[in-house]
Parts: structure tokens; sequence; C-alpha cells
């Protein structure tokens, strides 16, 4: 941001170069150059194109009162960074032009090019030029610069001479951190300084404005600038403003004009119709994941829906006035550890006095039920499905198939519960391993039922019923209490209708559709969060064409070095959403931690997703606090090394080798070779090398003895409650429990509005991302196949297959 201010007052003293000049009264009015983020901006300072709405078309008049064939008429159309304009004034002239912009709040920079035409009286048209910079480095601060006529063209036989302006825009509630994003927009002050090429800087001519909202969407202005003033208001509703000014000369009416705009972005008004009321639809699908890893594999993950657009349309939801209720539609969703984290927002959204009402068209299975539980009637179709509402583990051994091709898999683990890709080389499940499964069953099976039954009001064992397995109908659920009603979606709305006191056919909106206009000048992003998704491996984070996505411990701490060194940010938080992998990678990223953790003196939060298993706990345990979710499994903390043999592969098929080493133990390494009892011997210590660090690091991370450590550890899985108990984390949350913490140890008041500086990881070419999805929905995940080439510090995906 130092930076951003830094580049723009540059800019402005290479244009101050030129000498100063006046500036034509009629040019400015109330439009500033450090303020102006709408429409207008086409033709005040190009920076500031579709800073304010996503989209927006404006019609303006202007009249000479004492001279009505004076006139002027614009149109202007902005989207996003991009606009066009066109104005015609008197008889036949006319200018009409685009303009782009783009940048951040620290430093945007626009650019105007306009056709100048003559109005008949002969003449060429020419080409115009205006530049533009903004910086908003703070919400109650914003500087801007234009430099018009940047080429001096010659129009109707006059040169028109390069055109200066200096612009600062303040706004004197917005100082207060607390009220920055509420009253701070209220009230805007504004001076500009503007000077043309060829005269001397005392001819420099200054305009001061003020805009004031005493009432959401009634906005009076006023600006003066050597004996002359402008006065004016503005209307806004919800997608549409209307503007009337004049302008006077010694208490003379000099001129007047009229605007009229349209646009996407809704703005908080006060002049609402009653049509504008509506509900919120939110339609959810598929397993829920912080991210959708996308990348090109073949039997990798990747499909699952990110979570983030669910919580910030439900957030939208609550915070916006017109909407009084939500329509949550739901279709097959899992993923019980975000769904977890997505039921507070829906009881916020009741508690506030805005019901939820829930409809599921196809059916569903326990995901469904486990978050729309939450919601004030649930409605599902007549023929809708549901069935296999229990849970089920599978575990498949493969060891004999493989000794028929005659492959083998070597491996080694410390823990008698690190059971990852155990089912390679043994036929049957172990005890340890039953006991996991076991265990987790009944946790996942106990927490649906309390869930469910308090939030429906039902005898946990009457709903115990409906998990046995067997398929059931709308109507069998609705007469057992699981679900309100059966009916469809015109039934659903209706029954939200009615509870939001708009009728049988409430007005619907999809609030992705319906974004908020844009009126605080920035956010402060104060909070740092570092998705570290995927599987953890040695250098860039990419995706491999068996396991799809994984992070690179290189992108990593890449991240965590730009996150903890920006200067504005007060606290870091990492969301962790990994089964583990590389035990070096696991390693080189807690070392980032704390060494950045040490150079910084920033908290440093940990938000465990789904699962922060193994080498998603190493990375997870220097944190100052960890949350997880009831659902999230965690711990696994235990290593192994895995090297598949082909020996037994080559003497069926006729393939002999011939060995030339230089070392006595070199052929442990050979995938043509089984393991000799000293080549296990060996794997076996430095497994055992591995997992001792691996406690070690755990123990000084949390503060336990190691021996408590490694009577947790073994490789077992814990789901959250289990993990808070042993101290493995510190609390039950999900990322919003996270960010209050890093909020109050960051010193961020509760109420003060910021932005979220996040780092995802990066997105694979438009090839892996199209063909790569493509190929996973074609491949069947139950062949994926790892990367064998390290110690490896992994919980077993055989938990993968615990039905949600």
């Amino acid at each position: 941001m130092r930076r951003g201010v830094l580049a723009l007052l540059l800019s402005l003293g290479f244009v101050a170069r030129a000498q100063a000049g006046p500036l034509s009264p009629s040019a400015l009015g109330f439009e500033s150059a450090a303020a102006t983020d709408d429409a207008r901006a086409l033709r005040v300072n190009p920076a500031g194109i579709g800073l304010r709405y996503p989209f927006e078309m404006r019609l303006g008049y202007a009249s000479d009162v004492l001279d009505r064939d004076l006139w002027s008429g614009s149109a202007s159309l902005a989207w996003r960074g991009f606009g066009l304009f066109g104005e015609r004034t008197r008889s036949n002239s006319r200018s009409y032009g685009a303009g782009f912009a783009g940048g951040s709040d620290a430093l945007r920079l626009g650019w105007t090019a306009a056709v100048l035409a003559p109005d008949g009286q002969g003449g060429a048209s020419v080409g115009d030029h205006t530049l533009g910079a903004l910086s908003r480095p703070r919400p109650w601060l914003s500087l801007g610069a234009t430099l018009a006529h940047a080429t001096a063209p010659e129009f109707q036989g006059a040169r028109l001479p390069r055109e200066q302006r200096y612009a600062i825009g303040l706004r004197p509630f917005a100082w207060s951190r607390t009220a920055a994003h509420s009253a701070g927009p209220r009230w805007t002050v504004t001076a500009d300084v503007s000077m043309r090429e060829g005269e001397s800087a005392e001819s420099a001519r200054a305009r001061f404005g003020t805009e004031l909202e005493p009432i959401a969407g009634l906005v009076l202005r006023a600006s003066a600038a050597r004996g002359e003033y402008r006065v004016g208001v503005g209307l806004f509703g919800t997608r549409m403003s209307v503007h009337a000014s004049q302008s006077r000369v010694d208490d003379t009416r000099t001129a007047e004009s009229y605007a009229w705009s349209g646009h996407r972005g809704e703005d908080a008004t006060r002049f609402v119709a009653p049509n504008e009321r509506r509900v919120a639809t939110v339609k959810l699908a598929g397993v829920l994941a912080d991210e959708s890893l996308g990348g090109l594999s073949l039997l990798g993950g990747g499909s699952a829906t990110p979570s983030a657009p669910l919580h910030r349309q439900l957030e939208l939801a609550l915070e916006d006035p017109l909407t009084r209720g939500v329509l949550l539609e739901s279709n097959g969703v899992a993923g019980m550890a975000q769904l977890e984290e997505l039921r507070p927002r829906i009881q916020k959204l009741r508690a506030s006095g805005k019901p939820v009402v829930a409809y599921l068209e196809y059916g569903g299975g326990r995901g469904d039920l486990f978050l729309l539980s939450a919601a004030d009637r649930v409605v599902a179709s007549e023929d809708a499905f549901f069935g296999a509402l229990g849970l089920r583990a599978e575990r498949r051994y493969y060891k004999q198939f493989l000794a028929e091709q005659g492959l083998k898999l070597d491996r080694s683990s410390f823990g008698q519960f690190k059971s990852a890709y155990r089912n390679f080389s043994v036929d049957s499940t172990p005890r340890p391993d039953s006991v996991v499964i076991q265990h987790l069953l009944d946790q996942q099976q106990q927490m649906f039922v309390e869930t469910v039954s308090n939030s429906r009001r039902l005898d946990p064992a009457a709903l115990t019923r409906y998990l046995d397995g067997r398929t059931w109908t709308s109507a069998e659920l609705a007469r057992g209490g699981v679900i309100d009603s059966v009916g469809y979606r015109e039934d659903a709305l209706r029954m939200l209708g009615r509870l939001v006191t708009l009728g049988a056919k409430p007005r619907s909106v999809d609030l992705r559709r319906a974004p908020l206009a844009r009126r605080t000048w920035t956010e402060p992003a104060r909070i740092a969060v570092v998705y570290a998704s995927g599987g953890i491996e040695v250098g860039r984070s990419g995706s491999d064409l068996l396991s799809g996505a994984f992070m690179g411990s290189e992108t990593v701490i890449a991240q965590l070095e730009r996150a903890f060194h920006s200067a504005s940010v007060k606290a870091v938080v990492m969301r962790v959403e990994s089964p583990g992998g590389s035990s070096l990678a696991s390693n080189l990223i807690d070392h980032a931690v704390q060494r950045l953790k040490r150079e910084t003196g920033k908290p440093f939060i940990v938000s465990m997703g789904s699962v922060a298993a193994s080498g998603g706990y190493y990375i997870s345990c220097h944190a100052d606090r960890i949350y997880a979710d009831r659902h999230t499994r965690t711990g696994s903390i235990g290593v192994l090394f895995v090297k598949p043999s082909l020996e037994g592969f080559y003497a069926k098929h006729g393939i002999r080798q011939e060995e030339f080493n230089r070392g006595d133990l070199m052929g442990a390494w050979s995938p043509a070779r089984d393991w000799t009892p000293r080549d296990q011997a060996l794997a076996d210590s430095t497994v055992r090398r591995t997992y001792t660090a691996f406690v070690r690091k755990v123990s000084e991370g949390r503060g336990i003895e190691t021996w408590e450590v490694n009577s947790y550890a073994q490789g077992r899985v814990w789901l959250g409650e289990d993990a808070a108990e042993k101290r493995l984390i510190d609390g039950i949350g999900g990322l919003d429990a996270a960010l209050i913490e890093a909020r109050r140890r960051g010193g961020i008041p509760e109420s003060e509005r910021i932005r979220l500086l996040e780092f995802r990881r990066p997105r694979g070419s438009i090839v892996e991302r199209v063909l790569g999805g493509y190929l996973r929905e074609w491949m069947s995940r139950e062949m994926r196949a790892p990367d064998l080439t390290q110690v490896r510090a992994r919980e077993d995906e055989l938990f993968d297959s615990l039905s949600d």
C-alpha cells in the first residue's frame, strides 16, 4: 500500500512538470477526481471507472439558464473497469469514446480515449486522451490526479492545452475504525486544484465540495469555486437514482442539470418500494470443501464444491435489509465438517427474524438432513428419494491380487494405528484398524443423531429408526417428523412467503446476481488467510496425473511469507484441509511458520476443515491456537514408507535384471527387488526416527509431555471433540471461530469492518481445469495410486469411505 501511494505521488510529480492554468467551471461540477467512482468517472477521472457499481448506465442533460441554446446531453455506460460515453452539445458538436481502468485500492490507473467531432461548421475530428490515477490507502482518505488533453490536440483551429488536476477526498466519520463502514460514507469533503499548461501557477483554480447523506438514499451536494457555487440533490433507489443541480454566480442562477442512473449494484436506501422486499434462494449440492482442487488427474479428487460462496450468500442474506427470508434448495450435499460450519449461518438468520425454509426436490442423504434440520421448515417433493441414511465403511485388500500379478508393496510404518496403504500388504483388517473404524462410526452416528434430533425435537431412538439403510418416502419422513411436509418448490416458497408476510408468491432473488454497491473507499486487510489444501509435497503446488491437486511446500511457504510480512495484517490464519503427505515438506512448512512467528510477532491461528491429519496436523501444531469442527478428522501422528516391488512380476514374465551397486544397501531402493530382512530393518529405523521427530514437534508446539503425545499418537485418527479432550486442538469451531480469535489476538475491534487477505492455491491451466474435471468424472476413485517416493505422514484414506 505504501508503494502504491508513493507511485501515485511520483506520477503527480511527473504530471506537475506542465505549467499551470485555469480550470473551466463547467468541467468540474460536483465531481471530484478523488471521490467520483461511478459512470461519471469516464469524464472526471478514468481511474475510478466501475468502482461503485459492477454495471451502470447514466443519462444526463444540462442547459444554460440565461441562454437555452447552450445545452448538452450525455450518456455513459460502465462495466467493471471498462466504459463507453458520448456527449452532444449545442447544435451538432459531439464527443464519444471509451475508457479503461485497473489496479487496487492502493493504486488504480485509468485511460480515456475520445473523439472530438466538430459542430457542422467545418474542421476535422480529432482524438483526445485523459489519464488518471486514484489511491485510497485508508477508509477516510482518497487521492486523485488526472491529465486531460494529454496529447494537446488541435480542435477547430485551436490547441487544447494539457490540463492537470490534483484532488483529495476526506471522510471525517471514517476516521473511526468501528464506524468507517457504516457512518464513514455519509459525509465526504473534497478539494480539487486544476492547472493548464502555459499559464502561471497563480492562475490555478480550486474547487471545494461536500456531499452529505442525512438519510440513507438522500444525498445533498454543494461545491464552490471563485464566486460560483453549485447545489444539488440525489435520490437513490435500490438500483436506480435521479439527480438534479443548479449553478449560481453572484446569486444569479446560471445553469441546471439533471441525471438518471440505472445500475446492478444495489444501494442501501430507505426509499424502497414494498415490492422490492424479497426472499433469497441458495442452492447446495455436492461434497463441500474449502477449495475445488482442480488439475489434470485421472484418479484424484477435485470435484468438491467450494463452500465459501455459500457462506457469502448466507451472510449477505443476513445483512441485506431487503431480504426477509431464505429458501435453501439442497440436492445431495455432503462434507460433514463443512456443513457443521454452515449451520450457525442458518441459526443466525433465524435469530435475526429471517426464516429459512429448506426444499429437497430429489431427496437427500445424511448431509442434507444434518444441515437442513437447522431450518424453520423442511419440504420434500412427493417422489424424493431418501436412502442409505446410515453409515458404512468398506476396506478392500489387494495383497493376494498383487501377488498373482507378481507384484508386492514393501511397507514400513511406526504406530500401530498407522494404516495408510496397509491394505496392499495384508489380507484382512488388523485389530487396531477395526478399533478406529468402529469408534469413528459410533462418534459420527452419535453426533448426527444428537444434532438432528435436538433441532427437529425428535426422540433420538425414533430418529435412529430411519438410519438402518432402508429407503424412505417423503411422506414417511414427514410422519416421523424428520421433515415437515410433502410438496414442491412452489409450496416451499409459499410457506416461506407466509412466514415473512410477503404473500403466497414472494419475489425471490439469487443474491449472487444482486451485489451491493460499493460505498467504502477501502477496507483494510487486517487478517490474512492461507488455504493449505490437498496432499503435501515438496516444491510448488500443482497436480499429477493420478493423485490430482496437491499443495507444494514452496508455494505455501511463499504465501505465508507474504501474509506475515504484509504491513496491514495483524494476524494470520491457516485453513488446513489435508490428509498429509511428505514428511519433509511438512517439516519445511512447520519451520517457516515458527520462523515467521518469531520475525513478526504476529498471532498464528489454525482452522481445520474436514481433515487435518498426519502431515496436515504436523504443519498445524505450532499455532497459537487450533480450532477444529466436531467432524474434523485430525491427529494420525505417525509416519510410513512404501515402495512397490516388481521382482515377482519380472520373474513371472521372464525378465532378467543384473545389478551393479556401490553401497551394500542400495538394492533396498530398487523397485525391481523385494526387501530383505535387513532392508526392512533399515526402513523401520528410518521411519522410527522420523516418527520420534514428529512426536517431539507436537510436544513442543502443544506443550504436552512426549510420553502423553505418544499415547495419543501411534497414527490414530481422532474426531474434533476427542482431539480437544486430548489437547491436540484448543477448541471446537470453524473458520469463523478462528477469525474471531485472530481479531482478539491482533487487537482488531469486533465491530471494525475488515477485508480478508486470502491466499488460495494457484489455478491450473485451462486444459488442466477442463480436461482434468472430465477425467475425474470418468475414472473411479477406488483406483487411486499414491506417490511412493518419500517417507509419508499421511492419514489413511479409508476414512473417506465413512459415508456422510
